[in-house]
């Protein structure tokens, strides 16, 4: 599909990835216009956790574009590493996933192929998401180029494995199989073929992840299937509604922590998950600056890196900078504007010999992005002498949101009375949903030991773990995953008769 390479700008020195398009693929007149279409939009995407897209154009007739350059490791490189990610760490990073997706969703970008292999972990804590619209370009759209390559289908989403139409959901629904591979270690249908895991995408569900380890939050559990269903309406509708679940799931789930004595069971952390992550060895790659590229030419050098993971897309590949297996390889050459001399590439005398005697003029040009859009900005600000004072209106209403979340947030740090949690635990329980009002029962059971309501609350909150157990015990015999043992066997028949049978389930239970 292509190679990736190292650029240097000739004048700031700034380092950029550059990416060169196979010439079988950009000779394609309709991927041309897709190509120009993809990156008039990915040109819009400015958000920390994405990888910004710097400039485009085409050297010689061969199209490129050029991105931000960042020094980490993937998050398939981490997940290989630390086999599981504790579920804390999970949280985090799937937040902002969630803020990166947003904003492309915002603009009616869809991702199309989420996987660990396109998530970056920089060296300063950030997620960096890569390869923005580019499975549409190379194959998801409206049809396949010769010698275009899909992505792994261990993230993809059922409606893409039947070539339905896609959504925001399909970007979720591939966040939840990130999701769950960092919890688990492998993707929800894991398969040495595609056709296997396919199969499995369309038919199966997947482990249930309370099954692989007990210790994870139920609620993040529950949400991780919930974005795994295979109907997209059945999913949350956006991105922005999943991370503020995630938010309000980890403020919850640390205020267990904070408590006084000891945390909740499923608060420890697991020794080797939660590690903070070595810095990577074997990369020589340097953070870019955002602002101020010149159209001036980039010195291009082949990286030498570690060749990707072979579910990677081919395009992705740093080690080799070869087009194709039958394109002639590419040497290092100098990306210029009108005003830039091109070096070429070393001859011999068999490239001589196949050199036509008058050479085709082809085009050439580069656009840096941020030029361009310093020059729209320009315009708009002389088109605009009202500029101020929108600018004014803006920042009084950021600071009214600021006051008011500060509000919000000291509300929420203040400890609730236990009128305030039996009143939550009460309604939810009268609902029929007391399953909703944990946290809040864990609270009053640990606060008010000596409250005249604490033996009803606990009986509520012995009745759900009750209930939690007997639908763990179901699944694991139903999907026979590992044998019941003689007693949960015995205590699994006698909860399941005890409403033909009372008695006989009493004195079962009681032998």
């Amino acid at each position: 599909m292509g190679a990736v390479y190292v650029g240097v700008h000739e004048h700031s020195g700034e380092k950029v990835a550059v990416k060169l398009i196979a010439t079988h693929v950009a000779d394609e007149p309709r991927f041309r216009r897709r190509f120009n279409s993809e990156v008039e939009t990915l040109k819009r995407l400015r958000h920390p956790g994405i990888v910004r897209l710097i400039g485009y154009g085409e050297e010689d007739g061969q199209l490129f574009y050029s991105m931000e350059l960042v020094e980490g490791e993937s998050l398939q490189q981490r997940i290989r590493r630390q086999k599981r990610i504790h579920w804390q760490a999970a949280i985090d990073i799937a937040i902002e996933i969630c803020g990166a997706l947003k904003h492309a969703h915002d603009f009616g970008v869809i991702h199309r192929d989420l996987k660990p292999a396109n998530l970056i972990l920089s060296t300063s804590g950030e997620v960096k998401l890569v390869d923005f619209g580019i499975a549409k370009l190379f194959g998801f759209g409206e049809q396949t180029l010769a010698g275009s390559i899909l992505g792994t289908a261990d993230y993809m989403a059922p409606e893409q494995a039947d070539s339905s139409g896609v959504s925001v959901r399909t970007d979720l629904y591939a966040l939840g199989s990130v999701l769950y591979a960092m919890l688990t270690g492998r993707p929800p249908f894991p398969g040495k073929r595609t056709t296997e895991v396919i199969e499995a995408l369309r038919r199966d569900r997947p482990v249930p992840l309370e099954l692989i380890d007990s210790e994870l939050p139920e609620a993040l559990c529950e949400l991780v299937h919930q974005l795994l269903e295979k109907d997209p309406a059945d999913r949350p509708p956006t991105a922005l509604s999943v991370m503020n679940r995630l938010k309000a799931m980890r403020a919850g789930l640390l205020r267990q922590q904070t408590l006084p004595d000891h945390s909740m069971p499923t608060a420890h952390a697991v020794p080797g998950r939660d590690q903070p992550a070595a810095k990577p060895t074997g990369e020589s790659t340097e953070k870019t600056d955002a602002g101020g590229h010149d159209t001036t030419g980039l010195s291009v050098n082949p990286m030498s890196n570690e060749r990707p993971p072979s579910d990677e897309i081919r395009t992705a590949d740093l080690g080799n900078p070869l087009v194709s297996e039958n394109a002639k390889p590419q040497y290092p050459a100098t990306v210029a504007s009108q005003n830039t001399v091109v070096s070429d590439p070393p001859t011999n005398a068999d490239d001589v010999a196949e050199t036509p005697a008058e050479p085709v003029s082809r085009p050439t040009h580069f656009q840096s992005v941020d030029n361009e859009s310093q020059q729209t900005s320009g315009r708009s600000a002389a088109e605009t002498p009202t500029e101020h004072w929108k600018q004014a209106v803006s920042i009084s209403l950021m600071t009214a949101v600021l006051i008011a979340g500060v509000i919000l947030f000291f509300k929420a740090a203040e400890q609730p009375t236990a009128d305030e949690l039996y009143q939550v635990i009460a309604e939810h329980s009268e609902a029929e949903n007391a399953g909703e009002a944990r946290l809040e029962m864990d609270q009053f059971i640990k606060r008010f030991p000596n409250d005249p309501r604490y033996e009803t609350v606990n009986h509520l909150r012995q009745s759900i773990d009750l209930q939690r157990l007997l639908r763990r015990l179901s699944v694991q015999a139903k999907l026979d995953i590992s044998p019941l043992s003689a007693a949960e066997q015995g205590f699994l028949d006698a909860m399941k008769g005890r409403q033909q049978d009372p008695v006989g389930a009493s004195s079962r239970l009681t032998q």
